[in-house]
């Protein structure tokens, strides 16, 4: 007999064991669809759905007129049925059963039969074409259309209906049906309501065989659906997320291709390593007294420029000799106090990733005893002591001062490089672009040149003897490009990302929508018309004329007439400016309204009094004043940034700060004003700046470097 023949039998002795046992029901009583009871706990029978009073019924009722393979098991016990497998889960094992279906399949898989439940039985090859077989009759279901089929019919069915016929394999579905013992035909006499299942089809043929069905009610297929639904978009969450590390190189910027960043972060936690490189606080209980002592230690460096010769210094600013040699210039401060405390945040951020891998176990290359001694320091000693200080340099000198060499693994062997890399990565796994690279870069360096000044000076008080020019030179090897340490890497990373910022044509911010009168466009997005900035700019220049006038002049009807205004621009007169110059005698009344405020005795009881033959002046008040004359300044500030114009009134030169600390060049960038803001700012240094110095006297004692901000500069904050 050969294999076909052998199926055919089989197939003839599993329906011959599949048919029900009893008595016959009459042929004329309406036929009904199997009842849909518990499903069991096997993870390849799906359960059909049914209402919760179903559920009930079918666990305490049963079809006394119809015998059931199944009515010699016990009755399964009373409890709600078992939670639906995964959706996705479900999905995976279909794709997988389908890839299976279409190789032969082996002994042991074909012939097995799975669990015999109350539901539906499931088979690999089945589930590839959508078919399952009910458990308590043994017929085949189709679970797309909920028709029931004879083997007879599934390759018609599936040809006309689904359009399947390519994956049916008349071997495999025989092997399939004979292991899970399928009745050759599809049961005549079956007595009480049915969900589920619709229509039973007898044969080839029009002639169909109708029973009752009974509709689950809706609101239990719609939570099922929606439960189902729900489980399948959690589950696609993690598929759905951006991937931080792509694996094309054409999806990767050329800023991250030439430093490889990316490569190290994959697969990591991002919030974890971007609280390696937090800042820590004055009061951080973990790392206490860190800035303090980053700045003390800077500010030590500093004081030595004083002490140090105009040659070594000029060395320390020249970080590629070979090529441009020995700059003219030599290494010095900023022009602001306060621009160092911006340039050691890189410093503190290091020390602090530093610690923090130690003080975890895992530090980045190689443990280092001094890093838990600082900590110890700055725990229980002044965070600016000499121990203090002395731990920083010694651990500074020696980061920057090894040749790190990689291992050929992603890791980024430098602290320093590695700090720098975690500075730029952003809490969604992105990187900034190169430009905001270079600030950070640039104070890395200045740091480092005075660390090695440092050390320079701490050779020189071991050795007074000897010459610090010999220590430079001894030195220059790390603070110069071309090298195996630190600086020199930073240097190139430096040209990289200069070269990409000047050499990338940005992407277009503004997308002008009304190319006829260009008064709106979308500006990255969103939407910008002309009407609503000249709607802020009323709005600003309304409320500096109040300002103005109700408060800084206190109603008083007071003004500084003038037509011309001569102004000598490369006057280098100690104190000179338009308003001391001779021929503008209208505006050399400076103290026009402190006299008025003086001689009025509504203002001169709100702002002094007189006790014991002398005035005293109202601090509060003065410094009320005060914070709404910086507010005026904030306004005046605004005005002159955004509203530049060419025209016949006054014209503000700026200072470059940045290109004349760089350079030691100055450099000026004139800005226009309009009417209404050049006329207030002429009233304001004629009339209220004098006042406001008088008041920022009063109130600031003890501060005379605040009197001198309102003397010097036109533009002044009050705090």
């Amino acid at each position: 007999m050969d294999l076909a023949q052998e199926s055919d039998s089989d197939i003839d002795q599993t329906s011959e064991e599949a048919m029900p046992s009893g008595p016959m029901p009459p042929q004329d009583e309406i036929m009904c669809s199997p009842t849909a009871t518990k499903p069991s706990t096997t993870p390849t029978v799906t359960p059909q759905a049914a209402s919760p009073s179903a559920w009930s019924n079918m666990l305490t009722q049963d079809d006394v007129n119809m015998g059931s393979p199944m009515s010699d098991k016990s009755a399964p016990p009373q409890q709600l049925p078992p939670p639906l497998p995964s959706l996705l889960s479900v999905m995976h094992s279909h794709s997988a059963s389908t890839t299976q279906g279409n190789q032969l399949p082996s002994t042991s898989t074909s012939t097995t039969p799975a669990s015999h439940t109350i539901g539906l039985l499931h088979h690999t090859y089945l589930d590839s074409l959508n078919l399952a077989v009910n458990a308590e009759f043994h017929f085949l279901t189709c679970q797309i259309c909920q028709a029931a089929l004879a083997p007879g019919e599934v390759k018609h069915h599936l040809t006309k209906m689904h359009g399947t016929q390519s994956r049916y394999d008349n071997h495999q579905f025989k092997l399939a049906i004979s292991a899970l013992k399928v009745a050759t035909e599809l049961p005549s006499h079956i007595t009480g309501p049915r969900p589920m299942v619709q229509q039973l089809r007898k044969g080839a043929g029009d002639t169909q065989a109708l029973w009752e069905v009974e509709i689950a009610q809706d609101e239990g297929r719609s939570t099922l659906h929606q439960s189902l639904v729900d489980s399948l978009l959690k589950e696609l969450e993690p598929t759905l997320q951006v991937i931080q590390t792509p694996l094309d190189g054409r999806m990767v910027s050329p800023w991250l291709l030439t430093t490889r960043w990316h490569e190290h972060m994959a697969g990591k936690d991002i919030k974890k390593l971007c609280s390696l490189v937090a800042l820590p606080k004055n009061n951080d209980g973990d790392i206490p007294g860190l800035r303090d002592a980053v700045e003390a230690y800077y500010e030590k460096a500093l004081s030595l420029l004083d002490k140090t010769g105009e040659l070594v210094l000029q060395r320390l600013n020249s970080p590629d000799p070979m090529k441009s040699g020995i700059s003219n210039t030599p290494f010095h401060k900023h022009l602001h106090k306060t621009t160092m405390k911006q340039y050691i945040l890189p410093v503190v951020a290091l020390l602090a990733m530093l610690i923090r891998q130690e003080y975890s176990g895992k530090p980045f290359s190689g443990s280092n005893p001094r890093l838990m001694e600082l900590l110890a320091v700055l725990h229980i000693d002044d965070p600016q002591g000499r121990d203090a200080l002395d731990l920083i340099h010694q651990l500074l000198f020696e980061v920057w001062t090894t040749a790190w060499t990689h291992d050929g693994d992603r890791d980024i062997v430098d602290p320093t490089e590695r700090c720098l890399a975690l500075m730029m990565l952003r809490q969604d796994g992105a990187f900034k672009e190169p430009q905001e690279v270079t600030p950070v870069i640039a104070r890395f360096q200045y740091c480092m040149c005075l660390t090695f000044l440092q050390e320079i000076h701490h050779h020189l008080e071991s050795d007074p003897d000897s010459d610090e020019l010999e220590h430079c030179m001894d030195l220059e090897n790390f603070f110069v490009e071309k090298r195996r340490y630190t600086f020199s890497h930073l240097c190139s990373l430096q040209h990289r990302a200069s070269s990409l910022t000047y050499d990338t044509m940005s992407l277009p911010q503004v997308w002008w929508t009304d190319t006829r009168t260009w008064k709106s466009m979308r500006f990255r997005g969103k939407q910008v018309d002309f009407a609503d900035i000249c709607k802020v700019f009323e709005q600003t220049e309304a409320k500096l004329v109040q300002i103005w006038e109700e408060v800084i002049l206190m109603g008083q009807d007071i003004r500084v007439e003038y037509d011309g205004i001569a102004d000598d621009l490369v006057s280098k007169d100690v104190g000179y400016s338009f308003l001391s110059d001779a021929r503008n005698p209208q505006l050399t009344h400076w103290d026009q309204l402190l006299r008025k405020f003086l001689q009025e005795e509504d203002i001169f009881s709100h702002f002094a009094m007189i006790q014991e033959n002398a005035i005293v002046w109202n601090r509060s008040t003065l410094q009320a004043w005060l914070r709404s004359y910086a507010e005026l300044q904030s306004l005046l500030l605004l005005q002159a940034q955004m509203l530049s114009v060419l025209g016949k009134h006054v014209s503000l030169l700026c200072q470059y700060l940045k290109t004349t600390a760089l350079t030691g060049k100055d450099k000026l960038i004139p800005h226009a004003l309009d009417g209404i803001t050049s006329d207030i700012l002429v009233q304001d240094l004629a009339l209220a700046r004098p006042f406001a110095e008088v008041a920022a006297r009063a109130c600031f004692p003890d501060k005379p470097e605040v009197v001198d901000l309102y003397r010097n500069h036109v533009f002044v904050n009050y705090d």
